[in-house]
């Protein structure tokens, strides 16, 4: 099988890969480790996108896949045990240092795939500072690859909370995890938690704490889940990231006003 995770080269290996001529792009992934419910390990938000990235990867030259950070700002699941959490600037520091180190050794391409909601902010702001800083930069950011497959898949593909399969632990993130890992996933645990009142109002986003919102420490409906949608899922999103790299590639990462498309009138 085609060796895509960094942690896995050898040093003659990944020299010869940047020494190639060719642009290397890097998947960087942001997970956590924080209560799912009984039905669910603590790890579905790193598990998900470290596979689905070497999914990618192996059919994408010249991409490497880093390992997901297993730790991610979860402040708002701390109710249930056990959150390992960061504090935002903690979390902030860790990705624009792992995006400097690409940079410092010449891979500017940077496809971002975050498993955690709580990381959205942090990562939002260290890819705003690192462009800013440099600009040979390109950054791609999926920051909630559950609204991206919810997007592609379409509104009869799931059963709970109005066909959006959403929930922190909901349908489809188990059913994410019952085909990647289903000896970790105990169904007979599931309970539904649809707080609909908290999301009722588009656009308004009440603050809330998951002891608020969840006697179980998850939301949705995971009892709908099953291992044939999560590999639906796990595909949709992995042939939708390979799309997405092919056409920045074909368009060398540029986009906008820089890109030649663009200033040629095409």
């Amino acid at each position: 099988m085609k060796k895509v995770m960094l942690n896995e080269f050898t040093g003659r290996e990944i020299r010869e890969l940047l020494q190639s001529g060719e642009a290397v792009t890097a998947i960087v992934s942001f997970g956590s480790c924080e209560n799912h419910a009984d039905h669910l390990p603590l790890g579905p938000d790193t598990f998900v996108p470290e596979a689905v990235a070497c999914r990618v990867a192996r059919r994408v030259k010249n991409t490497v896949v880093l390992p997901c950070t297993p730790f991610g700002t979860s402040i708002h699941y701390n109710a249930y045990p056990l959150a390992v959490t960061l504090r935002y600037e903690t979390n902030i520091a860790l990705a624009e240092d792992i995006f400097t180190s690409l940079l410092n050794h010449g891979i500017n391409r940077m496809l971002v795939l975050n498993g955690h909601d709580g990381n959205i902010p942090a990562i939002e702001i260290a890819s705003r500072n690192i462009r800013s800083r440099y600009h040979q930069a390109n950054i791609v950011v999926i920051p909630a690859w559950w609204e991206m497959v919810g997007h592609y898949l379409g509104g009869d593909f799931f059963a709970s909370w109005n066909n959006t399969g959403l929930g922190h632990g909901g349908e489809g993130e188990t059913s994410a995890m019952m085909a990647l890992r289903p000896e970790l996933v105990e169904l007979e645990y599931a309970q539904k938690q649809i707080p609909e009142d908290v999301f009722c109002d588009y656009g308004v986003n009440r603050i809330w704490d998951i002891s608020d919102i969840s006697a179980t420490g998850a939301t949705g409906d995971p009892r709908c889940a099953s291992a044939e949608k999560g590999e639906k899922l796990l595909s949709c999103l992995e042939d939708k990231l390979c799309a997405l790299l092919t056409r920045l590639e074909v368009d060398n990462w540029q986009y906008g006003l820089r890109s030649k498309k663009t200033l040629s009138g095409y």
